[in-house]
């Protein structure tokens, strides 16, 4: 985990990279605004502290231009500026925590990786597909039911992966055979029909979910107050 420092202050940028170096942390350091944008777009950090009174550049500047570059990477700000109307900006421009000097680097390091860890969590949800009580993880390759998982082969797998993405839209049985088992011709829509009567047992009570279209074939139907 690569963290940027944007400091001007030697004593100061010293103590930040010390902790976090003891933290377990990459880090790489600039002593002002241009250095550190450069060092952004170059090092790809993954969390950056950024101090407002810098020499070259006012810290506010600094950060627009990181946040043009990706706003997905989350700012600190770490300033002697205490200003109320300072740290509305600061957090109105993107940034993500803003701490004056003096400061505790331990309420630093904890700040650090309480972001991080917020992080993590919304991308972990971000790569989930939610319907109800229903998830799927695409790179787990898992199915959730209310959190628990149900273990499902690989063409059970597929079949819950169309239903969710097409979730209430009514799905061929042709268009499930071609899509699951491609154009083989020595299968036909009957293994459709079991593949979904063993995805129904596998979910229990919830698989009254996936519901029939008489000569038709199926959907995912899961309601807002389910």
């Amino acid at each position: 985990m690569k963290i940027l420092i944007i400091e001007d202050e030697d004593s100061i940028r010293d103590l930040i990279r010390m902790n976090l170096i003891l933290e377990n942390f990459d880090v790489i350091a600039a002593e002002n605004g241009n250095k550190g944008i450069e060092l952004f777009k170059k090092e790809n950090p993954e969390l950056v502290v950024l101090d407002l009174m810098l020499p070259d550049k006012d810290g506010f500047d600094v950060l627009k231009e990181l946040q043009s570059i990706n706003y997905k990477i989350p700012i600190i700000i770490l300033t002697a500026k205490n200003n109320q109307n300072d740290k509305l900006l600061g957090l109105e421009l993107g940034a993500d925590d803003y701490i004056t000097k003096p400061f505790d680097s331990k309420e630093l390091i904890l700040r650090i990786r309480n972001i991080l860890k917020r992080i993590k969590k919304a991308n972990i949800f971000l790569k989930r597909k939610v319907i109800g009580p229903l998830s799927l993880e695409n790179d787990s390759r898992k199915f959730f039911i209310n959190n628990n998982e149900i273990y499902l082969t690989k063409r059970e797998f597929e079949l819950m992966e169309i239903f969710m993405n097409n979730h209430n839209q009514v799905l061929k049985r042709e268009i499930l055979l071609e899509k699951i088992w491609g154009y083989d011709t020595s299968i036909d829509t009957r293994a459709v029909d079991m593949a979904i009567q063993r995805l129904r047992k596998k979910m229990g009570e919830y698989g009254k979910y996936i519901k029939s279209l008489y000569g038709v074939g199926y959907k995912l139907e899961v309601t807002d107050e389910e």
